[in-house]
């Protein structure tokens, strides 16, 4: 927001422009919500002011909103990419890289299953997040918990795919579900 001057009503517009390109799972539900919701009323404005901030294009047509369609700057890209990037690279840094299972030690850290590359899974991880920092940091938080109690016993692929961090938060936040325990199949205790 600092970098480019965006307001608040910008990051969001920009946030569920991505969220709703056929490559993130074609989210347009979230954008309807707002257009419905008084986003109606400023989406030209919104649009004209991200082109004056070299955001979009400027051949960008803004009486209608197609996702797939609209053009970002490529500098505008990378730095979005590059932020995404990192939380990406974090949470992959944070998760822990085995599991012993009967003494055998298994692999939890292996995106190449889905994914052809890290950047791929770390762009991924952001867009399940809304490539909202707060979010992030959030997760990071979970996993920490987790980890520390020892209840990661799934590859990150689940962690991410399958939004296991939410799972993870109920247990964390409801001390009336029974711990499970650290001397599970899953180690050699």
């Amino acid at each position: 927001m600092a970098t480019y001057k965006l307001t608040a009503d910008e990051l969001l517009l920009i946030y569920l422009t991505f969220m709703a390109r056929d490559e993130e799972g074609g989210h347009k539900e979230f954008f309807n919500q707002w257009f419905e919701n008084e986003g109606s009323s400023q989406l030209r404005n919104l649009f004209e002011s991200l082109k004056s901030k070299n955001i979009i294009h400027k051949n960008y047509v803004t009486d209608v909103w197609e996702p797939n369609q609209i053009e970002f700057n490529k500098n505008f890209l990378k730095s979005w990419t590059k932020n995404s990037l990192q939380m990406g690279q974090e949470l992959f840094d944070a998760y822990p890289p085995f599991i012993n299972i009967k003494g055998t030690y298994y692999p939890l850290r292996d995106p190449a299953k889905k994914f052809s590359s890290l950047d791929d899974f770390f762009f991924f991880y952001s867009t399940q997040i809304g490539h909202n920092p707060e979010k992030h940091k959030e997760v990071m938080d979970i996993l920490s918990w987790a980890k520390d109690n020892g209840l990661i016993n799934f590859g990150i692929l689940s962690f991410v795919v399958n939004n296991q961090w939410k799972s993870l938060k109920e247990l964390r936040d409801n001390p009336d579900i029974a711990p499970i325990s650290q001397n599970s199949i899953y180690t050699d205790d």
